[in-house]
């Protein structure tokens, strides 16, 4: 009796130790639902009920193909957006094949939160933006070797493994990791054609579309089809070819170094069409 008696006192908890792991479980499961709810969920959900729901038709899609441009002449058309309207002056009929980069969500609540005060309506008019790299960089041995970033609705791509100096807190360590990362530059840099990679403010012509374009995330092949337009009211000038001098090139802003500006009616995700 009495050895019985010491084991339940060894095996005894407090009630107030007990109470603070019910509150540490019940901490860390709040932190997890709303990582899952607010940022992973969206994604994988809508992987696996949007092609069901919005998807209709197949498609082949090669990432070698390459883009395909075709000027138009069109005084320009009204688009209302959540009670707003945009006048959008279309200047190219436009397509294009390729891996995504990066992409950018600016209409979930964090993107609002932190951009909306400065662009609301830019991004009420064009809630996405997509890094796409196409031809040799697309491939899955060339695409490794780079990072990529977005600041100010501009997209960059970087070679792995290099630091790069923007700042003085970014200043190498030491010679051995300004040797490695000048190392790493060299074996990347040769895969880095100006003309494999672009930057696009996408405004999609309906929910569908809409839908679509917020499944896409860094790796996925995608096609896009469209028209490069203006935006006249915001003095926004898109791009209409990949190398092109533009007199009036914009450095900042919503739209650096031309930008495509892409009215987007078709979406081709894993040989999935939404139109």
């Amino acid at each position: 009796m009495v050895i019985k008696r010491f084991q339940r006192k060894i095996n005894y908890t407090p009630k107030k130790v007990k109470k603070k792991n019910k509150l540490k479980f019940y901490f860390r499961l709040f932190v997890f639902l709303f990582v899952l709810f607010n940022f992973m969920q969206p994604i994988f959900f809508k992987r696996l009920i949007f092609p069901r729901i919005y998807g209709t038709d197949y498609l082949y899609q090669d990432i070698s193909e390459k883009e395909y441009f075709e000027d138009v002449n069109s005084g320009g058309f009204i688009l209302e957006r959540n009670g707003k309207k945009y006048q959008l002056v279309p200047k190219v009929k436009y397509s294009v094949t390729g891996r995504v980069g990066i992409m950018e969500h600016y209409d979930t609540w964090f993107g609002k939160f932190f951009r909306g005060y400065f662009q609301g309506d830019y991004i009420n008019l064009a809630p996405r933006d997509a890094l796409i790299v196409t031809g040799n960089m697309a491939k899955n041995d060339v695409f490794k070797n780079f990072n990529f970033k977005h600041e100010e609705r501009g997209g960059y791509v970087l070679c792995k493994g290099v630091k790069y100096r923007t700042h003085f807190y970014s200043a190498y360590k030491n010679e051995e990791e300004a040797l490695k990362s000048e190392e790493n530059y060299k074996k990347c840099q040769p895969f880095l054609k100006i003309d494999e990679y672009n930057n696009y403010h996408l405004i999609p012509v309906n929910d569908v579309i809409n839908k679509a374009l917020s499944m896409l995330r860094h790796g996925d092949v995608v096609s896009l089809y469209g028209f490069l337009v203006d935006v006249p009211e915001m003095n926004l000038s898109t791009g209409t070819r990949k190398g092109q001098k533009h007199n009036n090139l914009i450095t900042n802003g919503m739209n650096p170094g031309k930008c495509f500006i892409l009215y987007t009616d078709k979406v081709v995700i894993n040989n999935i069409v939404y139109e």
